[in-house]
């Protein structure tokens, strides 16, 4: 009758307590990896997107530079001495729109007085995030052209590099696009 009284026997059913704690610790273990993993990926993707921005600007600032007067920029290079249009160095002033002066050269000033949006151009922001960037002239794209001769007279080769105000050098923010800027006479 009274069953409840009587000793049970032990039976061996069901985990042990260091049973389920090993468990519990090698899935841990093997979802802090899986984390590592997502983190890595996640990162990867970012660094992609940041650098597709950057290729974006890049092109975008290429082709409206393309289409400029061909003798503007030409005149630029020649007698600024210098082969960069950096607007680093260029105060600006956002109420009239103008560029008041620059510490390397009043041609850089010039410049951008001269080429409308320029500097709206190569300060852009997106997505919250501050972009620079920069024009340079590149001799190389005609050295590396052996049908060449006679063409620095109607193209410039040009580099526009971008970079993201205050990342690192060597970051996947960056991008370099080549390019020409051709007379009028053969466009």
């Amino acid at each position: 009758m009274r069953t409840w009284l009587r000793k049970r026997q032990s039976a061996e059913e069901g985990f042990s307590l260091i049973e389920v704690l090993a468990a519990i610790t090698i899935l841990s273990i093997v979802s802090l990896a899986m984390t590592a993993f997502f983190i890595q990926a996640m990162s990867y993707a970012k660094g992609n997107q940041n650098k597709t921005v950057a290729v974006n600007l890049a092109r975008n600032a290429l082709f409206f530079v393309e289409k400029q007067s061909f003798d503007v920029f030409k005149n630029y290079f020649e007698k600024s001495g210098s082969s960069i249009v950096d607007p680093s160095s260029c105060e600006y002033d956002e109420a009239n729109n103008i560029v008041i002066s620059c510490k390397d050269a009043s041609a850089t000033a010039d410049l951008f007085n001269d080429v409308p949006n320029l500097w709206v151009l190569l300060n852009p922001s997106v997505n919250g995030r501050d972009y620079q960037l920069t024009i340079e002239y590149d001799d190389k794209l005609l050295a590396e052209n052996d049908k060449a001769e006679g063409l620095e007279n109607y193209l410039i080769p040009i580099k526009v590099v971008t970079r993201e105000k205050n990342a690192n050098p060597g970051s996947r923010g960056s991008a370099e696009v080549g390019g020409y800027i051709t007379d009028e006479k053969i466009r």
